[in-house]
Order: structure tokens, then C-alpha cells, then sequence
């Protein structure tokens, strides 16, 4: 299963997959037959992919909604970022959503085609009713403010040195 847009494919890693990619991420996408443009993952990222691990052991029949979706492009067969959400909460119906583009690839528009098509995807999705998707970014980080205002979230509030978006199912 994977998402199809103009010149991207976003393709969720399963379960499997994200413990290999912890374990070398240049392996899995070589086994997955693309080329990685980034190193491997820092012990920042490593720790993030864990709790993923964690929360789709949990609930692994909604691994989508936990998951990262690697960006790759079509053509080169390249991943150059990864787009997805941080799990079902509580509050039902919302969702939120992260993502990161390799800095060669940014400022072309590909998280924006990213997101967009996975925000459409999530409000799509019959099994989970999704009515609000979120996100949040540093004050000063103009590119993601950039790229969540073209996807079709709106600014909400600010936390602290956070700025807060959110979209709503029409």
C-alpha cells in the first residue's frame, strides 16, 4: 500500500520495517530498492522511531496512523524525507502530523504535495473517523509554517515559542 501523487510516492513503513530502519536505514531502503539521500538515523530520531515501535505494538491494526511514510521520488527512486502522524489520541477525531524533507529536496514543494495528499488520505479513511489534523512548528521556522499553509491548515495559537495549525474535514 502506498500513496501516489505527481512526483511522489509516500510509502509507510510497516511495523517490520521501522525496526530495520533503526538498525540501518540504508539497508532497509536498499532492500526496499531506493536510494537513501540521508545518513542513518540520529539518537534523536532512533528514539522517535522507538516510541512508533511502541505505539503500533499497542495498535497495530491502525500502523498508518503511526507510521512514517517515506517520500520517494518516482523518477530517482530517491527518499528524501518522511511525512506521518503521531498516533491516535484520546481526543477523537484529531490527529497530529509531522514530517522533515532532506535539505537538498526542500523549497521544491515536495512536502507540501507530501502532506496534502495525506491529509486528504487520513479524512478519506472509513475505519477512523479523522475530523481535525494538527501541527505544530517553531516560531522562527518559516519553511514548515510555508509548507502547512499551502497543505490547508490554519494557524490557531501560539504556546510558548510554538505556533499551532490545524485543518477540519469539510
Amino acid at each position: 500500500m502506498y500513496l501516489e501523487t505527481e512526483r511522489l510516492l509516500l510509502v509507510p513503513l510497516s511495523l517490520e520495517e521501522l525496526r530495520r530502519a533503526v538498525e540501518s536505514k540504508m539497508q532497509l531502503a536498499e532492500e526496499l530498492g531506493y536510494q537513501l539521500f540521508s545518513d542513518e538515523l540520529d539518537e534523536k530520531m532512533k528514539q522517535i522511531y522507538e516510541t512508533k515501535i511502541t505505539k503500533i505494538e499497542k495498535d497495530p491494526e491502525h500502523y498508518l496512523f503511526y507510521t512514517f511514510w517515506q517520500l520517494v521520488l518516482k523518477e530517482e527512486r530517491i527518499i528524501i524525507g518522511e511525512v506521518g502522524f503521531k498516533g491516535l489520541t484520546e481526543e477523537s477525531g484529531v490527529i497530529e502530523v509531522g514530517f522533515g524533507t532532506e535539505e537538498r529536496f526542500r523549497n521544491k514543494g515536495y512536502m507540501t504535495e507530501a502532506l496534502s495528499e495525506l491529509i486528504k488520505w487520513a479524512f478519506n479513511q472509513k475505519k477512523v473517523a479523522i475530523t481535525k489534523i494538527t501541527a505544530s512548528t517553531l516560531s522562527d521556522n518559516l519553511p514548515s509554517q510555508k509548507v502547512l499553509q499551502k497543505a490547508g491548515l490554519k494557524f490557531s495559537h501560539e504556546e510558548g515559542n510554538m505556533l499551532l495549525w490545524n485543518v477540519e474535514k469539510m
